[in-house]
């Protein structure tokens, strides 16, 4: 946990943390999920820093910051939501396709912010044994990952 904070609702019936193991990766070069307990903790951690976010114009915010994030990904889940028969509006083909090209769009964002929190976390003085530790991943694939999220990015 980051600073012996707990979320709320994150115990067990017994009171105790409920010990849940993270997800499997489902492909190679996906990072694996984290335990809930400590993303809920990372969550409350970052509180300050969201509401200072919020705070400021868009135009101050980096420019990978995607501003539709939280937009986007409920409108795929949604369109997910529709074709499932969840929703009354029913989802077709070019609902479905428009959504996998925000999805594509999300993914090279959250790329470019992944790669700035590398960068970041190596001027902090992370080292990349304690990166690949927080990311759950190997220290040579973490900085594989970082070199090629940085390539893409220098890419056209």
């Amino acid at each position: 946990m980051l600073d012996d904070q707990s979320a709320p609702g994150a115990r067990d019936a017994a009171g105790g943390h409920a010990a849940q193991a993270p997800r499997a990766r489902a492909n190679r070069g996906a990072l694996p999920s984290p335990d809930p307990v400590v993303a809920d903790s990372a969550r409350l951690r970052l509180g300050a820093f969201r509401a200072l976010a919020a705070a400021q114009p868009v135009s101050q915010l980096s420019e990978t910051a995607p501003a539709r994030l939280t937009d986007d990904i409920r409108a795929i889940d949604a369109v997910l939501a529709s074709e499932r028969g969840e929703l009354a509006l029913p989802a077709d083909a070019l609902d479905v396709g428009a959504a996998l090209v925000v999805l594509c769009d999300l993914r090279t964002a959250i790329d470019d912010l992944e790669a700035g929190l590398l960068d970041a976390a190596e001027r902090v003085g992370l080292n990349w044994d304690v990166i690949a530790a927080i990311i759950g991943i190997p220290a040579d694939e973490a900085q594989l990952r970082h070199r090629r999220l940085r390539g893409r990015q220098l890419s056209p």
